[in-house]
C-alpha cells in the first residue's frame, strides 16, 4: 500500500511539474509576442543575401551536395535572378571553411565579378585569393613573406595577365600546403574560387576565356577548384578549342518547393506571430516559390499587422501587401520576368503541375539588388524595425 501511495505521489508531482513548465512556456511565449508587437519586430528584410548559417532556409541539402562534389570537381550553378545563387555561395564559403573532411582542408575565396573589366580580371581574381589567405588564423606567421613576393602587388591591374596569375597561384599553393602541414596535418589542400556574376565572362574576349580554362587544366588543377554562379551563362562558342564551361558540372537553382517555402515564411516568427491559413496560401500562390517574393510579402504583411496592433497575419494584411507590392514594382517585374502573375508553384491535388517559366534574360542577381527599396532578396541580415535589435532571419 505504501508503495502504491508513493507512486501516486511521485506521479502527481511529475504531472504538476510538467504542467508548471508548460504554463511557464506559454506565459513566456505570450510575453515575447506582446513585446514584439510593441517594438514593431519584423524579421523580414530586403536587399542582401544571407551570410549566417543559422539564418539560412530551404537549400541545406543542395549546399551539402555541392560540398560533397568539390573534392575532385568544379560546379556551375545557374538560375533566375534573386533565386538564391549568391546566398548559396556565401553558405558554401561558411561550410567549406569549417567542414571537418577526412581527406581535404578547404580554403574558399569569394569573388564578385560584377563590374570587373576584362583587363583587370586576373588581377582582381588574385587580389581576392590574397584576401582569403589573410583571413586565415596565424596567416602572418606562415604566409606573409610568401604573399609579399607575389607579382600582383607590383603589377598594374590592367597589365597583369594569365601568366602572372599562374606564377602567383603556384607560390600561393606552395605556401598554403606548408600552412596545411602545420594546421591540417595529413590533409590535402583544396582552394575553391566562389565566382559570382559569372555572366560577365561571356562578354570577355575568347582569349581570356581560354586562358581561364588553361589555368584549371595546369599541373596544380588537383588543388584548384571553383563554384561559379550566373543567371544563364552564355554557351555560344565558335572556336576549335573546348569552351571553358565544359570543365564544370551544372546545377540549376530552382524555386522553393512547398515545404521549404513554408519554413521560410513561418519559422522566422515562430512563437512570436502566427499566419492565418488563408494568408499562407495567398503568399505561396503569389510567390511561386521565389524566396525573395516570400520575404517581400511577409515583410509587408507583418507591417500591416503591426499597424493594427495584432499578433496574427490575416488575409486582409496579405492582400494589402499585394496591392503595395504591385503598385511599386509591377513594371520592374514585367521587365525582369519575375511577376506575381506567375503560375502556382504548388498545384492542388489532382491538378497538373504548371510549366516552369523560361529563365529571364541576363541581369542582376540578389547581390546587386540593394538599390531596390522593396526588392526582397533571398537574405535577411538584419531586422527591419528601427526599434528592434533582434537577430534577423533570412531565406
Amino acid at each position: 500500500d505504501n508503495g502504491i501511495l508513493w507512486a501516486l505521489i511521485l506521479l502527481g508531482a511529475t504531472a504538476l511539474l510538467g504542467f508548471s513548465y508548460v504554463s511557464y512556456e506559454i506565459v513566456q511565449n505570450r510575453r515575447r509576442s506582446i513585446d514584439a508587437v510593441q517594438r514593431g519586430y519584423n524579421p523580414y528584410v530586403s536587399g542582401k543575401p544571407v551570410r549566417n548559417a543559422d539564418m539560412f532556409f530551404g537549400r541545406h541539402e543542395l549546399v551539402q551536395r555541392i560540398v560533397d562534389t568539390l573534392h575532385n570537381n568544379s560546379i556551375m550553378i545557374y538560375g533566375e535572378r534573386r533565386i538564391g545563387k549568391t546566398t548559396l555561395l556565401y553558405q558554401l564559403s561558411n561550410l567549406l571553411a569549417s567542414v571537418d573532411d577526412r581527406e581535404y582542408w578547404f580554403l574558399p575565396a569569394y569573388v564578385d565579378l560584377e563590374g570587373t573589366a576584362e583587363d583587370d580580371f586576373f588581377h582582381y581574381l588574385m587580389e581576392e585569393i590574397v584576401h582569403a589567405i589573410e583571413r586565415l588564423p596565424d596567416a602572418e606567421t606562415y604566409l606573409a613573406d610568401r604573399v609579399r613576393t607575389l607579382r600582383v602587388h607590383a603589377t598594374k591591374s590592367n597589365a597583369y595577365r594569365d601568366r602572372d596569375f599562374s606564377s602567383d597561384i603556384r607560390l600561393v599553393i606552395d605556401g598554403l600546403q606548408a600552412y596545411g602541414d602545420a594546421w591540417y596535418p595529413g590533409k590535402r589542400l583544396r582552394l575553391i574560387l566562389l565566382m559570382d556574376e559569372m555572366d560577365v565572362l561571356s562578354g570577355y574576349d575568347h582569349v581570356i576565356q581560354q586562358q581561364l580554362r588553361r589555368i584549371f587544366m595546369r599541373d596544380f588543377s588537383s588543388t584548384l577548384g571553383a563554384v561559379v554562379a550566373g543567371i544563364q551563362i552564355s554557351k555560344e562558342w565558335d572556336r576549335v578549342e573546348s569552351p571553358w564551361y565544359n570543365l564544370f558540372n551544372e546545377i540549376k537553382v530552382e524555386p522553393f518547393e512547398r515545404e521549404a517555402a513554408l519554413s521560410l515564411l513561418q519559422d522566422p516568427v515562430k512563437d512570436i506571430y502566427a499566419f492565418d491559413p488563408a494568408a499562407i496560401e495567398y503568399i505561396l500562390e503569389q510567390s511561386s516559390g521565389r524566396p525573395f517574393r516570400i520575404q517581400q510579402y511577409a515583410l509587408e504583411s507583418v507591417n500591416q499587422m503591426l499597424a493594427d496592433g495584432r499578433r496574427k497575419i490575416i488575409l486582409d494584411d496579405v492582400e494589402a501587401a499585394h496591392a503595395r507590392i504591385q503598385s511599386h514594382d509591377l513594371g520592374q517585374d514585367e521587365q525582369n520576368g519575375i511577376g506575381t502573375n506567375e503560375p502556382d508553384a504548388f498545384p492542388k491535388a489532382g491538378e497538373a503541375a504548371p510549366q516552369q517559366a523560361a529563365d529571364p534574360p541576363d541581369g542582376q542577381d540578389a547581390s546587386d539588388s540593394e538599390n531596390a527599396t522593396m526588392a526582397v532578396s533571398e537574405a535577411v541580415p538584419a531586422a527591419v524595425s528601427p526599434s528592434s535589435t533582434d537577430k534577423a532571419v533570412t531565406s
